[in-house]
Order: structure tokens, then C-alpha cells, then sequence
């Protein structure tokens, strides 16, 4: 089985970063690595901001597999995890998902 990789790009309202990262950090993402299939996540900040001066935030959330990454996305845990997201940040944030599949390795 080849690794996936679950990247979830976020953009977060200016203002609102510090309490957006310390819930991240401390509740979200490890709630989401206590899933089946997770692995670890590596979270990145884009040295650009978006046109309106919101940050972005790129987390890399490597999984076991591509069905491990289709049946957490389809999960009940999933779609609490997304909702709780909502609720506390839905009107700071705006996420974008996609899923890779490994082609190569180098290096």
C-alpha cells in the first residue's frame, strides 16, 4: 500500500490567527491523528497572504493509505471534527481539502 497524503489548506481572518492556532494545535489536530490511518501532520504557513490579507495555513496530514484517507473522510469522526470547526471558527476560516497519492520518492 502507497502513503496518501490529506492536505487541508486553510485561510484564517486577520485577527483571528492566535485563537484559531492555539485551537488547532492543542484540540484539533490531535483529535484528527487519533483517527485510524493517521500518521503524523505537518503544518505549514505560506509566506503570501491571500489578496484580502487573510493567512494561509497548509496542513499535511500523511495517512497510511488512500482507502485509510477515504473512510476517515467519509466517518462520523470526520464530519464532528469539521462541524466543531464550524462552530468555533467557520466565520475566520476558510478550508480547502484535497487528497495526493504518492507517484515517487526521491531523495
Amino acid at each position: 500500500m502507497k502513503p496518501a497524503l490529506y492536505s487541508v489548506t486553510v485561510e484564517v481572518a486577520p485577527g483571528s490567527e492566535a485563537a484559531w492556532n492555539r485551537w488547532h494545535e492543542d484540540i484539533h489536530v490531535p483529535e484528527v491523528l487519533r483517527q485510524p490511518g493517521f500518521l503524523r501532520c505537518r503544518k505549514w504557513k505560506d509566506t503570501t497572504h491571500a489578496a484580502d490579507g487573510w493567512v494561509r495555513y497548509v496542513c499535511h496530514y500523511e495517512l497510511t493509505s488512500l482507502e485509510a484517507v477515504e473512510r476517515y473522510v467519509a466517518s462520523d469522526a470526520a464530519k464532528h471534527l469539521r462541524a466543531e470547526s464550524d462552530k468555533h471558527f467557520g466565520y475566520v476560516t476558510r478550508p480547502s481539502r484535497a487528497v495526493l497519492t504518492e507517484v515517487a520518492s526521491f531523495g
